[in-house]
């Protein structure tokens, strides 16, 4: 793999559908060959930008580990039988195969730095989905963190 930088204004958001209104950015991707193990079993990394009051639905990666950093905003995960809150600065492991989903409480936006110990075709479903233009709030906040 050869050194790169991605700033803000070159990354790409998606939602998963027109409903969707939580934008991700991919910044690494099994395909860009930043991980040494092939397809699936590579890594992925994001951002996520969620509004207030949205929420993930429920959901589990069942051979991949999750693990969030929260880059600005607060979060209210419901991880199995727990419930966890998170703000800015804090860290946050999801085992495998463990149920999901989590919330933004408001009152701002939500930004996460998301990681995906095995892609599971992650990012190609992502890139699938609806490309959507990241805000100049987002690449604001995002460059100035």
């Amino acid at each position: 793999m050869l050194p790169r930088i991605i700033h803000p204004e070159q990354l790409q958001g998606y939602r998963f559908n027109e409903q969707d209104h939580c934008r991700l950015a991919l910044l690494s991707t099994p395909a860009d060959g930043d991980d040494d193990r092939a397809g699936r079993e590579a890594m992925s990394l994001f951002v996520e930008i969620h509004d207030p009051c949205d929420r993930v639905p429920l959901h589990c990666h069942h051979h991949s580990a999750e693990f969030y950093f929260v880059l600005r905003g607060s979060v209210l995960f419901h991880i199995e039988d727990r419930s966890i809150t998170a703000c800015t600065g804090d860290f946050v492991a999801v085992p495998a195969d463990a149920a999901h989903d989590f919330e933004n409480p408001g009152p701002e936006r939500l930004y996460l730095l998301t990681v995906l110990n095995h892609d599971e075709g992650f990012s190609e479903l992502l890139k699938n989905g609806i490309p959507t233009d990241l805000e100049p709030e987002d690449l604001e906040v995002l460059r100035n963190l």
